[in-house]
This record gives C-alpha cells, sequence and structure tokens, in this order.
C-alpha cells in the first residue's frame, strides 16, 4: 500500500542535484542558537567553505554568515551532490560549534536558480542581511560576507566603499 511521504526526510528524498547549476543555501543552527558570526567561528566557516571549493566540488559565489545561520550562494561542479557537499560542511565544522555549546540544524533550505535568474539579487540579499537584521550600521562593513573572485570583479564596484547604499535598505 502506498503512504505518502512527509516531513523533512520526504523533501531531502526528492532533492534534485544539477551539476554547473547555482545553488542558494541556508543553513540555520540548531533552536536557532547565536553565535556563528563569532571571530572565533566565522574565519573557520569560510576556511571549510573554501575547502570545499578547491577540492572542487563547487565554486563559491557569495556567503554571508548570521548569527544563527550560514548563507551561500555556490555553483555546484558535480563530483558531489548538494547533500554530501553540506553534509562534509557540517560534519567538518561540527567539532567547533560543539565546543561553543552550537550545533547545526539537521536539515537545510536550497533553491537552485534558472540559468536565466537575476544572480545579481541573490548576492545583493546577502550583502543586504546582515544590514537589514541591524547587525551593523550601513556605515561600517560586515565583516562575514565573501565573494567568489568573478562575482566580486562586478558587484564590488557597485557598493558604496564595500558598504551598501541606504536606499538599497528601503
Amino acid at each position: 500500500m502506498f503512504r505518502p511521504q512527509h516531513g523533512d526526510e520526504a523533501l531531502r528524498r526528492h532533492r534534485a542535484h544539477v551539476a554547473n547549476a547555482s545553488y542558494f543555501l541556508t543553513l540555520c543552527t540548531a533552536d536557532r542558537s547565536k553565535g556563528l558570526h563569532s571571530p572565533s567561528i566565522a574565519p573557520e566557516l569560510l576556511r571549510e567553505i573554501t575547502a570545499i571549493e578547491t577540492s572542487g566540488h563547487w565554486q563559491l559565489r557569495a556567503a554571508a554568515v548570521m548569527p544563527e545561520h550560514l548563507h551561500l550562494f555556490i555553483k555546484l561542479h558535480g563530483s558531489l551532490d548538494i547533500s554530501r557537499c553540506v553534509a562534509r560542511l557540517k560534519s567538518k565544522t561540527n567539532p567547533l560549534l560543539h565546543s561553543h555549546d552550537l550545533r547545526w540544524q539537521g536539515n537545510f533550505y536550497e533553491h537552485r536558480l534558472r540559468s536565466d535568474d537575476p544572480v545579481e539579487s541573490v548576492i545583493r540579499y546577502l550583502h543586504l542581511n546582515p544590514y537589514r537584521g541591524n547587525l551593523v550600521a550601513t556605515s561600517e562593513v560586515w565583516p562575514w560576507f565573501w565573494l567568489g573572485q568573478e562575482e566580486a570583479g562586478w558587484f564590488i564596484p557597485l557598493l558604496d566603499d564595500r558598504k551598501p547604499f541606504p536606499e538599497w535598505l528601503r
């Protein structure tokens, strides 16, 4: 007898992974506990994100570390699927998070962009996230926002000395 699948497990079972597609990912801490943006955690997250890139699994397009979640904008290269890349990131950073009384939430959010979807809106969203969350004033630079090399070439000139224009936040 057929039984419909419900919940997160059903979603994970039916994820589609497309090589060379761009994905917007959000990974949250369990219970939305804050601390990912601390100077002892955020740089280590970037180090592991970069290690996955160096291994050829994805290309980092942009990332933003927030207190209780991590946004990634990546291009998948196909040697590992999204679930395995995220599992690797979580497993490599779990000891660090545990040492700060944090842990990752079991699931994550993913959105695959179509080839004609605008990339600028995704990167702008990531860049503005800490400003919209009132974590930093528009006169300051959020230190935990990173761009891939290609995106930095065209996105940084759109900024006001690496900061957003106030009208972007309206």
